[in-house]
């Protein structure tokens, strides 16, 4: 709870400091997600709206239970599903090319820039709600692929006032 504070805090600073003396800036808009089930959790992601400067925090994955123990390779991915259509946010991979394994817990990454989240055609943070999807997707040493998918629950963080 303390890291998705400090999180929130500096992602208000950075985006305040570089929004300062710019004319027509848009409202801030801050949103927290998360997700879990039996098997994994994601916590403490973050998503920021400034205009078109935009930012998506994947924040942590957690994954119980002994059938992470043998990955060999994984990759994540964050994404929306609108109908049938599928947009990516942001996906990452891990590979270990040692013959060892790879720890999929840990920090989901991050991504942003001009139209991060609304380059996937949605008018407005609100369109994520029940949209915004993770998956994880492993395979272990002896070559068994799975996939592991968990639906996003979004709070925002921020009121809707106008600068």
């Amino acid at each position: 709870m303390i890291k998705m504070k400090v999180l929130i805090f500096m992602a208000i600073l950075i985006l305040t400091l570089t929004g300062c003396g710019k004319a027509g800036q848009e409202r801030l808009i801050i949103y927290s997600f998360s997700g879990e089930n039996e098997q994994l959790a994601v916590s403490n992601g973050i998503i920021v709206l400034n205009g078109t400067e935009e930012t998506f925090v994947g924040g942590d994955l957690r994954v119980t239970g002994d059938f992470f123990d043998d990955i060999t390779s994984y990759s994540t991915t964050f994404y929306t599903m609108s109908g049938s259509e599928k947009d990516i946010i942001l996906s990452n991979s891990v590979v270990d090319m040692t013959g060892g394994t790879v720890n999929v817990s840990g920090d989901l990454g991050q991504i942003s820039g001009d139209s991060t989240i609304r380059r996937i055609n949605i008018d407005d943070a609100n369109d994520l709600e029940n949209t915004l999807y993770f998956e994880l997707a492993v395979k272990d040493k002896n070559g068994k692929e799975s996939v592991y998918q968990l639906q996003m629950s979004l709070t925002e963080i921020t009121q809707n006032h106008s600068n």
